[in-house]
């Protein structure tokens, strides 16, 4: 049976956060990745180590993933990377393991066993690159450019365009045969990870993909005075710089096998030789970050559930509930327009951005409100206050429904309420099959789709009667590129979960609301039906300004 993967963050220095993944029991072993990447890519090494009876510590390098870039400094150097690590290994109460390091995953194990060598074991490099100063200079100039986003979508099937290109050409911007790889275009799907990965970590990868180029591997061989192994496979489009590395002392040991079984069989025997003289630590509670939304996992039902949270306010925490296909990022203008009067929370739901998926790929707004109600117990709340969001509306419904001790209030200003002819429509078709096209166009695709639903109502009557008059439309770049983002993290529930909020009795079920609800706009014939299911309901046309809406939203909360 595969070892379980929990994913968990760790606060650093009271200024930054690490998310990073941690399996298995036993001495910790660390694993760092490549750029721009995450832990993520290291799934099934983390599950094999653990099986053999280490705890593998896999964090995402500042930047990258879900981490917090590094503070105060334009452009870190790979030596900052490596502090950061340490940093790290003591708030995890790590004191020395052996460090395993990928690509620019395995510089950052070099700088770090070259500025802290107390702190490894063994440190190993997979992976050895080192450039002359031209070549450098020409790399920063051009392999790293700024990802900014545009009104149109364009930046995503540039990005696209540019993951195929990096495995036809090596650097990816040179066009000539000298630069020509001899690798297969990866699959579709392969390059959709790919793709994910990068804008996970968004323009914060140049920041943290740079170091690996600029970092002086050269004098750091020289200068090693940590028990160090550099590896890189005959194959890896790095080994030719393999072959320019200086003669190294007698505590670096260097190997070239000929493939990358070989050479995981290389890494893995020297972790077996070189174990911390530790057993691993007890996982470390993340610790919260004042003025700031601060990011956790919760434990629960045996998965993990992303949360967004602020705990500097009193009184009931208010539990921010998103539309699903969605994440808690798109909460975080309400939740940061409540930082100081009131704690927050906001959770991805089940299979929703970076949630696991107990449910599997049958989706009901009753198991989304179950497994919302397990991971609010897990964050140690009693009683909460809660508002949802469009469809996040019905799971608050379902979770009031089913937790009459633990909702107090229930705002759900957008909930919908459709006739039978409506969900039809909507069921037909709101939600078209997304496939994958090996150009990238599937991205422009969503862009556009999830941008008609601001400006049309419904999104696929594109028609002058169906245009959305009554606001402006929320179609800023940076709100559109992370709605984009977010449906492909649950591609393979969005209609389904569209579909359990379509499908979804409120009327009955909000007569079963027992604490007392708010709704919003009252002047039209589905609040009014509403009004009169619900025991305790108020309607309410409620601000669009994130600031008054929370003075709004918490005024009924204290009623």
């Amino acid at each position: 049976m595969a070892a379980q993967i929990t994913r968990h963050f760790a606060t650093v220095k009271g200024e930054r956060q690490v998310h990073y993944r941690r399996a298995g029991t036993g001495k910790p072993v660390v694993l760092l990745h490549q750029s721009p990447t995450s832990s993520k890519e290291y799934e099934p090494l983390i599950q094999e180590l653990a099986g053999m009876g280490y705890t593998v510590i896999a964090p995402d390098t500042a930047g990258n993933g879900m981490s917090d870039p590094l503070p105060n400094k334009e452009w870190p150097e790979m030596e900052d990377f490596a502090d950061g690590v340490a940093n790290l290994l003591t708030e995890l109460g790590i004191k020395k393991a052996p460090v395993y390091g990928f690509h620019t995953g395995g510089v950052c194990s070099l700088a770090l066993a070259l500025r802290h060598p107390d702190r490894v074991t063994v440190a190993i490099m997979d992976g050895y690159v080192q450039m002359e100063a031209a070549e450098k200079a020409e790399i920063v100039a051009n392999y790293l450019p700024e990802l900014t986003y545009n009104w149109s979508g364009s930046h995503l099937t540039w990005t696209w365009a540019r993951f195929r290109e990096q495995s036809i050409f090596f650097p990816w911007y040179r066009k000539d045969a000298a630069r020509r790889m001899n690798y297969d275009i990866p699959a579709t799907a392969n390059l959709q990870v790919a793709v994910m990965e990068f804008l996970r970590a968004d323009d914060n990868y140049r920041k943290a993909y740079r170091p690996a180029f600029t970092f002086d591997s050269a004098n750091a061989v020289r200068s090693m005075k940590a028990n160090m192994v550099i590896t890189t496979t005959k194959t890896d489009v790095l080994n030719s710089y393999h072959q320019l590395m200086p003669t190294p002392p007698a505590n670096v040991r260097t190997q070239n096998p000929a493939t990358r079984d070989e050479a995981k069989q290389g890494f893995i025997a020297e972790i077996k030789a070189n174990p911390s003289p530790d057993e691993a630590p007890a996982i470390v509670k993340t610790k919260p970050i004042p003025g700031r939304i601060w990011a956790d996992f919760v434990q629960a039902d045996g998965a993990s559930f992303y949360c967004r949270r602020n705990t500097d306010g009193q009184g009931r925490p208010v539990v921010l509930i998103h539309a699903s296909p969605g994440s808690s990022y798109s909460m975080d203008r309400h939740a940061k327009a409540l930082i100081g009067k009131r704690p927050v929370i906001a959770i991805d739901l089940p299979g929703n951005g970076e949630s696991d998926n107990p449910m599997g790929l049958t989706v009901t707004v009753e198991a989304q409100a179950k497994y919302l109600a397990a991971a609010i117990k897990a964050a140690g709340y009693t009683e909460v206050d809660v508002f949802g969001y469009w469809g996040g509306c019905a799971v608050g419904v379902e979770f009031a429904v089913q937790n009459p001790g633990l909702v107090k209030h229930l705002a759900v200003p957008t909930l919908m309420i459709l006739d039978d002819a409506t969900r039809d429509d909507y069921l037909a078709n709101y939600t078209p099959k997304i496939e994958l096209d090996e150009y990238g166009a599937h991205w422009i695709r969503v862009w556009n789709m999830l941008r008609d639903q601001e400006l049309y109502s419904p999104w696929y009557k594109r028609k002058r009667d169906h245009i959305v008059r009554s606001y402006d439309p929320d179609v800023a770049p940076d709100i559109i590129h992370r709605r984009t983002v977010d449906l492909f993290k649950c591609l393979d529930i969005y209609q389904a979960a569209y579909g359990a909020h379509f499908r979804y009795p409120s009327l009955a079920k909000l007569a079963e609301v027992g604490c007392p609800v708010l709704l919003g706009n009252p002047d039209s014939a589905a609040t009014k039906k509403a009004l009169t299911a619900a025991k305790k309901g108020a309607a309410k046309a409620l601000s669009r300004d994130f600031t008054a809406l929370a003075d709004e939203l918490v005024a009924f909360f204290n009623s």
